[in-house]
């Protein structure tokens, strides 16, 4: 008997126009990715207190239906535009994301395509973004989404023949450029970047699935390491100075994305000390800028 191999999986997925509702002739795209747990349809437990002679538990149920996946990625041109949308809550408007306040939601099915079974997520939203550029590495990153529902497995998939995926290559951490308040830093050996939209579920009597879903504060963090060179960054620390935060990702084809946080508050620091050198971490808050109009900015060029 044939078991499930993780070379055979794939991830497909289609934009919705209703929350948590697959369109009734979905064209969907192959999303790339590099694992993860696949859908996770998450359930409280109910246990019941019931009290007997014999000591035994007398039920359990199920309670609500929590369905989540988490998609890890290799950071590519062209690859994740929908999500990053998604995640942003925002349009891709003349190559420029800014984030915005429009839900927008797909269905993503994970197929087994070795075992032929498909199972779909449905009302996905991206609740957690993250990147992270670092010294003699491939960019990677992850998508973590919350969704609706989770749907038993089928031996049919939504769409049997799904838009390919691009095929462009990974961004790495040796093409590109990192700016503090507009200025190159050329001593980086690394930055993470997170966007937290911390989504809650929302739930009612008479239904396990969510009813709706609520997004909370769009958070922005962070942090920068680098070596110590300059105690400039470490002071505007203590001085409660704002900068700002750009760095940009580029391949070989002339594509490239570029992630500004323009206005930037770091909340602290720490010194890793060895024989041959220092390093200096520093965290960091993305705030609302009233020029930019946004607490984060991608800006993509792919002609």
């Amino acid at each position: 008997m044939a078991i499930a191999v993780g070379s055979r999986r794939q991830l497909i997925y289609v934009a919705e126009s209703t929350w948590g509702t697959t369109p009734a002739t979905p064209v969907c795209k192959v999303l790339r990715n590099t694992g993860g747990n696949g859908i996770q349809l998450n359930r409280d437990t109910l246990l019941s207190n019931e009290m007997r002679s014999d000591r035994a538990v007398a039920d359990v149920k199920q309670g609500n239906k929590k369905p989540a996946l988490t998609v890890p990625f290799e950071f590519s041109a062209e690859s994740y535009d929908d999500l990053l949308e998604s995640a942003l809550f925002g349009t891709w408007t003349t190559n420029v994301l800014k984030q915005g306040v429009t839900l927008k939601s797909v269905s993503i099915e994970e197929g087994h395509k070795d075992l032929n079974q498909y199972q779909v997520l449905t009302g996905a939203v991206v609740n957690n973004l993250s990147l992270s550029v670092k010294v003699n590495s491939i960019v990677t990153g992850s998508f973590a989404l919350i969704g609706k529902d989770a749907s038993a497995f089928s031996g049919t998939s939504i769409d049997a023949t799904p838009d390919p995926a691009p095929t462009t290559t990974p961004f790495d951490s040796y093409t590109g450029s990192l700016k503090e308040g507009g200025n190159t830093i050329a001593v980086v050996t690394g930055i993470d970047l997170t966007l937290n939209n911390n989504i809650e579920q929302l739930f009612t009597l008479y239904n396990d699935a969510p009813y709706n879903i609520a997004p909370g504060r769009a958070q922005v963090s962070g942090n920068v390491s680098l070596y110590f060179e300059s105690t400039s960054l470490i002071n505007k620390y203590i001085n409660d100075t704002a900068t700002s935060l750009e760095f940009t990702l580029q391949d070989g084809a002339g594509k490239s994305y570029t992630f500004l946080i323009p206005r930037v508050k770091f909340s602290g620091y720490d010194k890793s000390i060895s024989e041959n050198q220092i390093v200096i971490t520093l965290p960091f808050q993305g705030l609302y800028d009233s020029t930019e109009g946004t607490a984060l900015k991608v800006t993509r060029v792919i002609a």
